[in-house]
């Protein structure tokens, strides 16, 4: 066969099926009370469809069909209208077959798209129970049947709640919210404010964050907030979080979250302590300091760089910096990443800088 029979072969092959986007992820900066942040949330996942849980006894009793030109679930009774899949529910059902959900999504054509998931799904040698995570007539995700259900409305009730007990619910401004497969409510405590520099005020705080769609566990994380510039330094992993699965009974994260609120507070003014220290603690060879942060990427590695310059008043990057002007660059560039990567990178950032304070000690 030549060539240009090849290619006319490929061209004639059917299109793969698409598949659904997720809820779009939204970072909103803000300054309001804690109630009118959780409300923004709430509406903003009112606005993605209807929420409903659909248990499924076994996946294998199921089938992947299309349906309007994407992939869809559809039980092989065929008592219900098949249910389109989102991105991430299209990922898990693949996870849950052991089959390669990126080349099967844009590799294959729809004919070998559906034989692979359905071969897979008919031999499948154990029971897959699995709960559909619905929005409106979308699947969002396929969790085990274990998963706790913990989303907005659940999670911002029990946070004010825990947040009245500990006379804090007036006492915290929202200074963020994201949406998306992950949520975030950010809090700060205008009370506790310090003027790192002249004209540089940061506060304590805390983050809390959490997925409807299995993406992330219950996470709390203190914070220390720079006002001048919107940029967040989170308490590192290693210095202590809470993190909690969403797993057997939602009373569990419930009281999971009233014992880490105060615990992530009390860490955020140990952090708020060596931010204050990092203004005095000099770092030499930037350039060679950043490129060693190896969690970034390359490109995140340049924003680092390009932001550290800016926060140096800098046309080039300096050899040598402040550690607060440097963790600064790290959390400016952080604000440029998708929610979900930017909490990850401002928790790098703070990891950094508590590694240079310890190392000086």
């Amino acid at each position: 066969m030549n060539q240009a029979s090849l290619s006319s072969r490929i061209e004639d092959l059917p299109l793969p099926l698409r598949i659904a986007p997720d809820m779009a992820a939204r970072w909103r900066d803000t300054e309001e009370d804690f109630d009118v942040a959780a409300s923004s949330i709430v509406e903003a996942h009112a606005s993605d469809g209807r929420a409903e849980d659909v248990p499924v006894t076994d996946l294998r009793d199921w089938g992947v069909v299309p349906f309007s030109g994407r992939f869809s679930l559809a039980p092989v009774a065929r008592n219900r209208t098949p249910i389109p899949l989102r991105s991430t529910a299209f990922t898990n059902l693949a996870a849950k077959l052991g089959a390669p959900a990126e080349f099967i999504r844009d590799r294959l054509p729809a004919p070998l798209q559906l034989a692979t998931m359905n071969y897979l799904l008919a031999t499948a040698r154990e029971d897959l129970p699995a709960t559909l995570r619905m929005r409106g007539d979308q699947v969002t995700a396929i969790v085990s049947s274990r998963y706790a259900p913990f989303d907005a409305v659940k999670l911002l009730d029990s946070v004010r709640t825990i947040l009245r007990q500990q006379d804090l619910l007036h006492a915290v401004r929202a200074r963020a919210t994201a949406t998306g497969l992950v949520d975030v409510v950010r809090l700060v405590i205008p009370s506790e404010m310090k003027a790192v520099k002249v004209g540089d005020v940061s506060a304590v705080g805390l983050d809390i964050s959490t997925s409807s769609f299995g993406r992330s566990a219950l996470h709390v994380r203190g914070l220390v907030w720079r006002l001048k510039c919107t940029n967040g330094l989170r308490v590192a992993k290693s210095n202590g979080s809470m993190s909690v699965r969403h797993i057997g009974d939602p009373g569990r994260l419930r009281n999971a979250l009233a014992e880490a609120i105060p615990t992530a507070i009390a860490r955020a003014r140990g952090l708020m302590d060596a931010w204050q220290r990092a203004v005095a603690f000099m770092v030499e060879d930037v350039e060679r300091q950043i490129d060693a942060l190896r969690d970034l990427s390359l490109q995140e590695q340049r924003l680092v760089k390009d932001e550290a310059t800016k926060e140096a008043g800098a046309t080039s990057l300096p050899a040598s910096l402040d550690l607060y002007t440097l963790t600064n660059g790290i959390t400016a560039a952080a604000r440029q990443l998708a929610p979900a990567r930017r909490l990850e990178v401002e928790g790098l950032a703070a990891e950094f800088l508590t590694r240079k304070i310890r190392g000086a000690s």
